[in-house]
């Protein structure tokens, strides 16, 4: 009697479970992560069965603060704020027989959104609580940190440098460095893209100047990039575009030469023609212009600049060698350019054959609209010189 007893109660323990047990809610589903961009709307669905009189709440686990009880949310108004008529937070209720889902809203996300959100069902009269986490991943496109990232520097030749980048974003950004004009990397990366925040220039050369492009990337567009600039101090680089230039003499046409001149600091700049091995100084008058450009139809670099000649009206004595020369405090660079005679015009502003002379590069000093009534005027004024030398 007394085993049959025993084996009746083992059974009732093992397979029949309480008519309060059975009826307890539960959690069924997982809560997926939600993973959105900065300034979205984030979603977790809970999914109870079974919730009967009992509560569900969610909770933000960082702070344990309680957002909502059922779909009524608790949230103080100085933190669930209505913007665009829409609160910050937000909970949607929809039963389907007897399941519940409860869905989280978290509006105009931000990086203090981004953690684990606990769904809690509190059983009246129990110890139990089920409850499961869900996340919600926020997305931050990087953002340069100016603060630490290198803007301006300034090396000697030869000399050592390191350009610094950092960024913030989440997930965290990768940082890169390229050269922005397209060129690889000097020594001793000599290749197109470097990995890391620091970028190290050793043994700085002057084709070394110029600007150097962080890029910060997390796969959250857009991505952030920031331009830094590196000066090289170093002696006047000077190189002609074409190194000889001709035009025919006393013919009223002009020739422009033209040459680069590169150099840290900026250097000064002088045209010299070469005669009887003397240099003489050329000066903006009436017999030439000199002009200076900063930027031309191709691309210069940093720290040089285009500077251009014009012989006005050129004759027999302009025939010869002209120096382009730049000087700074770290030395001096020249370059010969030839000017050679031609039996016809040369260059873009020639006259058409048959036609008149159309002067393009004109000043208000000494620049006259060449005619036939020009022409004219000129022997006209040789006639009467000569007419006066004889009375």
């Amino acid at each position: 009697m007394f085993l049959r007893l025993l084996l009746f109660n083992l059974i009732a323990i093992l397979f029949i479970r309480p008519a309060e047990t059975q009826d307890q809610p539960a959690i069924t589903q997982v809560i997926w992560p939600e993973i959105k961009r900065v300034g979205m709307t984030g979603y977790l669905n809970c999914t109870v069965t079974r919730q009967g009189i009992n509560k569900v709440y969610w909770i933000r686990k960082s702070d344990q603060l309680i957002i909502s009880t059922d779909d009524r949310v608790q949230v103080d108004n100085t933190i669930n704020e209505r913007l665009d008529g829409q609160l910050k937070f937000d909970v949607l209720k929809k039963v389907s027989g007897d399941q519940t889902i409860y869905t989280l809203i978290v509006r105009r996300l931000v990086i203090s959104d981004s953690g684990n959100y606990t769904c809690s069902v509190i059983v009246t009269g129990a110890s139990i609580k089920p409850s499961k986490d869900g996340e919600i991943v926020v997305l931050i496109p990087p953002t340069i940190k100016q603060g630490v990232t290198t803007q301006t520097v300034n090396v000697n030749e030869f000399g050592s440098v390191n350009l610094t980048c950092d960024a913030v974003g989440y997930p965290t950004p990768n940082i890169s460095w390229v050269r922005v004009n397209g060129s690889p990397l000097p020594p001793p990366y000599n290749k197109y893209m470097h990995r890391g925040k620091v970028l190290q220039l050793v043994n700085v050369e002057a084709s070394s100047r110029g600007m150097y492009r962080c890029i910060a990337d997390n796969n959250v567009r857009p991505l952030a990039t920031y331009d830094t600039t590196v000066y090289v101090n170093f002696k006047p680089i000077s190189r002609p575009i074409q190194s000889t230039y001709g035009q025919a003499a006393n013919r009223l046409f002009d020739v422009t030469i033209d040459c680069i001149v590169a150099g840290y600091p900026p250097p000064d700049m002088n045209w010299y023609k070469i005669d009887r091995l003397e240099y003489k100084p050329i000066i903006d008058d009436d017999f030439h212009i000199i002009n200076q450009m900063l930027s031309h139809g191709q691309q210069l670099g940093i720290s040089e600049v285009w500077y251009q000649l014009t012989i006005i009206n050129v004759r027999a004595n302009d025939y010869g060698n002209y120096i382009c020369q730049g000087t700074n405090k770290l030395g001096t660079s020249q370059y010969n350019i030839t000017v050679f005679e031609t039996s016809e015009c040369q260059g873009a502003n020639c006259p058409l054959e048959g036609g008149t002379v159309s002067r393009a590069t004109l000043t208000s000093r000494t620049r006259y609209d060449v005619t036939g009534m020009c022409l004219v005027l000129v022997f006209t004024l040789e006639f009467l010189r000569y007419y006066v030398a004889r009375v």
